[in-house]
């Protein structure tokens, strides 16, 4: 909204043009993502878990792969998907989502290597899709649906 150089804005005025504003950085940050995105975020976040459970030699490049899949997705879907490029989300929005899963990983490495208790990492991968799951329930309730 332009106001003319001849007078200030009135505070409705001001007031619905911050709004703009907020509205706009929300969807430039937090855009809409499709309703498969989490799901599949969830099923490649299982995965990371699970490939643990493969034999040492084959656990890093699965690793790996899987790490691939899920930049690819993070990338073309949300951190620069159409009409939108380079995304710049908050840290303080992400670090509860980032310590759950990174302490979920590294609560099933530690139990996994003092114990030899396998199985652990069937509950990480449980608790790791949960996780991206339960976000994503969040995220599309506040920022809303991609089509």
């Amino acid at each position: 909204m332009e106001t003319g150089g001849d007078r200030d804005p009135s505070a409705g005025e001001a007031a619905q043009l911050l709004g703009r504003l907020a509205e706009d950085e929300s969807a430039v940050r937090y855009p809409p993502l499709p309703r498969w995105f989490f799901p599949a975020m969830a099923a490649v976040v299982a995965t990371l878990y699970l490939v643990q459970l493969l034999p040492p030699s084959d656990t890093s490049k699965a690793t790996f792969a899987v790490a691939v899949v899920a930049l690819v997705l993070g990338n073309r879907y949300w951190l620069n998907r159409d009409g939108v490029s380079w995304v710049s989300p908050d840290l303080g929005d992400m670090l509860p989502f980032l310590v759950a899963l990174l302490g979920t990983f590294a609560a099933c490495w530690a139990v996994s290597e003092t114990t030899g208790v396998w199985w652990c990492w069937l509950a990480g991968a449980v608790v790791g899709a949960g996780v991206v799951l339960g976000t994503g329930r969040r995220y599309r309730r506040e920022f809303g649906d991609g089509h």
